[in-house]
């Protein structure tokens, strides 16, 4: 073996009872800054220390070249129950692969023809079908004209997959991922939606997993901002499904299991179907499930198999495998979180295997609203014995290698990490597992509204706007990813190791990549491509899902105001991010690049109706509560925090010259920081949020070696606003006089000015400052959780989500004092700020005037005619 220079174990565990053996594996690693360059230079090593075949791809670089981020594809060997070690070794010359039968493509004009080593796989490139062809051991499985992929909307009308681009997203010796993408269309032409197919094959596999995306990419209409179900823009499915015929006609026999872990079970009908009509959980049949009448059309609890019409099995939650079996060879299917994402079904008609992902068996049509998508993954196995036909089991518990907590920290790609085990501050990790651990955690939060269905499966509910609530029934309410979980459960895997954390935040972020990001382009800029709010405060979501505001809360009384859309206070991308680096799941990529194009195109003002007129920046991604408000707050804090995201990705500069030009918009070392009106608590505690994004800057900037004069215009800004907070700044619960409903999460959001005042110590060069800035740092920390343990509901979703993205920084920090901060390279004069004005401001400012003098000539009015009552 060639001399290590460096060496990152990579774990894994079996928890399933299976054996595992030449399972294909991917996961993200990163890599130290400098450890290296080249991916030839990487050797994978077994339990055994023997080296094994390994594919690798970069997925993120650091600024001077080197590796940071690498995703590997292998197949791994490991006993039931059993956990073993491999080695990734970084040698120091280019190693060779060991000895593995390689995947090859064939790109034909008319398709891809992919060959595992003893599957043959072949693909058409007009129509998605997704198999023309498939052969084992040189025997033709499919019928002629392969399997096929049929949507047939609420008409009955049927469209198929058309293909406009196809190509190989990924290629390599052990993994190949086919990507076609294109419309569907109808046979006279009619388009009703867009898919997105991806096609993934592995050496020495006679495995196919297909992930189908449907994507409905009109606009809504929103009339008022209301954004309810039915809306004109929606569309309506009777039946999505892959269509599998088997080249026998005779000889034929159904094989079926609902849980992995049972021995298959066969029958002779000439139709048998496993079907999840609902969850099978209490509360099945919850309102959160109701359709564009306000009606909930599942017809009974759980699952049924039936075999000619005959009831074979019933049951509450299916992971079923169904498989058609001949004499020498068997075909199965099964679908990914089948009764989670229902209704569901699996099908045998006669030589037909058939997955249904929107199935004609539950009793309404399935709404795909304007600019909604939904994902789902169907594996297919051919096997060449009948016996193992069914061996699919494995698929919905797939093994998941990780390195440890201290590499994670090592490597440096994860800011102020600490290992659980290091974490001295035990006293806020008891509230924080309360997200994966016991009768109340998020995955059995779950049940209280049956957060589960193909729409709302991967949510977490916002049970801390039930508090109060009276109802017969739950208050439904959906969080959206506020206040970027999915970041917090990452980084909470990375620091513990535990699966749970992992689990949750994928389920949460294919639930964002899907239902939470408006995938449009034919909206305003305002919202295209942009992300819902969390459900609106205290009251029921109704009939508009995961999109804010409902007609059906519109009171009588209430302002004509009241709705909206996407708005920029609502953009969260570093857990999308991270969630890229450990999967490679390219959907996560574009989600992070898309919600930073959206702050850019939001904030153009050519893009507006009458823009040529004034082609000012519009202010819309970094305005916060107040559309003439454009300092320190939330609202420019995602914007700028997403445009950095971005910057990691891509190395785009224009990324990151666009985050900057938002700091100078918002902020300025001589800023009259009084005038911002930071007493007003309730609009302007946000500030802090923008604060710890300057940190996450000045970060990047020292990073990349950049010490210029932005770096020490952000510096010098973060110090300005610090020391105004020594001397102003107090815990929430002193200020409970100034905020609307005091609430456990005012205490929790605490714990950013600990953190604003740790990044403040990090910068300062003057010693007693540091001091005076960590002492107040631990200060709050401490007080944070003091105060919010005080109240009894400190575990509703969202104080604990503020806990569990912001807590685990004090650990960092009382472990590493501030070291000297690296300086600019020279002295800045920054001049004076200068007050941003946006586009068509003065119109609005005249328009307010307006409504204003309306409402009081107005008030005024009824005075007079109250008092003319009085006197008659």
């Amino acid at each position: 073996m060639l001399a290590a220079a460096m060496s990152l174990p990579l774990l894994i565990e079996e928890r399933q009872g299976l054996a595992r053996w030449h399972e294909p594996v991917t996961v993200g690693l990163p890599l130290p800054q400098g450890a290296g360059r080249h991916l030839e230079a990487l050797l994978l090593c077994d339990q055994k220390g023997e080296p094994c075949p390994c594919q690798s791809q970069v997925l993120a670089r650091w600024c001077d070249g080197s590796l940071r981020w690498v995703l590997l594809d292998f197949q791994a060997n490991v006993g039931a129950h059993e956990s073993v070690n491999y080695h990734l070794h970084l040698t120091t010359a280019p190693t060779v692969m060991a000895h593995t039968t390689p995947l090859t493509v064939h790109q034909a004009a008319d398709g891809i023809q992919i060959n595992t080593g003893s599957a043959c796989f072949t693909l058409s490139s007009q129509v998605c079908k997704p198999l023309s062809s498939m052969q084992l051991q040189g025997r033709e499985l499919l019928a002629p004209g392969g399997s096929q992929i049929v949507v047939t909307d609420e008409a009955g009308q049927e469209y198929v997959l058309h293909i406009a681009q196809m190509h190989v997203a990924l290629g390599g010796p052990l993994r190949v991922v086919v990507s076609m993408q294109g419309d569907v269309r109808r046979a006279d032409g009619v388009v009703l939606a867009q898919h997105r197919t991806r096609l993934s094959f592995y050496a020495g596999h006679h495995l196919m997993q297909m992930q189908l995306t449907l994507r409905n990419p009109r606009a809504a209409q929103h009339p008022g901002g209301l954004w309810d179900l039915g809306d004109a823009g929606s569309i309506f499915l009777q039946d999505v499904a892959l269509h599998l015929p088997i080249a026998a006609h005779t000889g034929l026999r159904t094989v079926w299991m609902t849980h992995p872990e049972q021995s298959g079970m066969t029958h002779e009908a000439a139709h048998l179907t496993v079907y999840q009509d609902s969850s099978g959980g209490d509360n099945w049949q919850s309102s959160n499930h109701v359709n564009r009448f306000g009606e909930v059309k599942h017809t009974f609890s759980g699952y049924r198999v039936t075999a000619d019409g005959v009831i074979l099995e019933e049951g509450k939650r299916a992971t079923p495998v169904l498989a058609l079996c001949h004499e020498q060879w068997g075909v199965a299917a099964t679908i990914d979180k089948f009764w989670q994402n229902f209704p569901k079904a699996l099908e045998v008609r006669h030589n037909q295997l058939i997955a249904r992902l929107f199935p004609p068996q539950y009793n309404d049509v399935h709404e795909l609203q304007g600019g909604e998508q939904k994902t789902h993954t169907v594996s297919l196995l051919f096997s060449d014995t009948p016996e193992h036909a069914t061996d699919l089991g494995w698929l919905h518990a797939r093994l998941r290698p990780r390195t440890t907590p201290e590499w994670y920290v090592q490597s440096r790609v994860f800011s102020y990490l600490t290992p659980y085990s290091h974490d001295r501050l035990t006293e806020g990790l008891p509230i924080i597992e309360t997200a994966i651990k016991g009768a109340n955690s998020f995955f059995a939060r779950r049940e209280i509204i049956d957060e589960y269905g193909w729409r709302h499966f991967g949510e977490v509910y916002a049970d801390h706007e039930a508090v109060g609530h009276t109802g017969a029934t739950p208050l439904i309410s959906h969080y959206n990813n506020q206040y970027d979980m999915i970041c917090g459960a990452l980084i909470h895997y990375v620091r513990s190791g535990d699966e749970r954390w992992v689990e949750l935040a994928q389920d949460c972020a294919q639930h964002v990549i899907d239902i939470d990001i408006y995938h449009t382009a034919s909206d305003r800029p305002a919202y295209n491509g942009g992300l819902f709010w969390h459900s609106d405060h205290y009251t029921d979501a109704a009939t508009a899902t995961h999109r804010t505001f409902s007609r059906r809360n519109v009171a009588p009384a209430m302002s004509q105001s009241y709705g909206g859309g996407p708005a920029n206070e609502h953009n969260y991308t570093t857990g999308l991010l991270y969630y890229y680096y450990l999967t490679g799941d390219d959907a996560a990529r574009e989600a992070v690049q898309g919600l930073a194009d959206w702050v850019i195109h939001m904030d153009d003002g050519s893009q507006r109706l009458l823009g040529r007129l004034d082609r000012r920046p519009t202010g819309l991604c970094s305005s916060t509560v107040h559309r003439d408000y454009h300092g320190p707050g939330r609202g420019a804090g995602n914007s700028i925090n997403a445009l950095l995201d971005a910057h990691l990705l891509t190395q785009e500069p224009s990324y990151l010259a666009k985050a900057e030009q938002l700091i100078q918009r918002c902020i300025h070392p001589k800023d009259n920081i009084q005038a911002h009106g930071f007493d007003d608590v309730e609009y302007r505690w946000s500030y802090t949020v923008f604060l710890q994004v300057l940190g996450k800057y000045l970060a990047l900037k020292h990073d990349m070696g950049t010490l210029d004069y932005l770096y020490s215009y952000a510096r010098a800004s973060l110090l300005h606003y610090a020391t105004w907070m020594l001397q102003h700044e107090v815990p929430y619960t002193h200020a409970f006089a100034r905020v609307k409903i005091p609430t456990e999460t005012w205490p929790a959001q605490d714990v950013r000015k600990s953190h604003v005042f740790y990044l403040a110590a990090q910068y300062s060069v003057d010693l007693g400052q540091r001091r005076a800035f960590e002492q107040r740092a631990a200060f709050f920390f401490e007080t944070c959780l003091q105060d919010v343990q005080t109240f009894s509901t400190c575990t509703l979703a969202r104080p604990l989500i503020v806990l569990l993205t912001n807590a685990y920084v004090s650990t960092y920090f009382q472990r590493h004092l501030a070291a000297a901060p690296l300086l600019p390279e020279q002295p800045y004069d920054f001049g004076h700020p200068h007050v941003f004005t946006p586009q068509f401001a003065e119109i609005y400012w005249l328009r307010d005037k307006l409504q204003h003098a309306r409402v009081l000539l107005r008030d005024v009015r009824r005075g007079l005619l109250c008092l003319g009552g009085q006197r008659g």
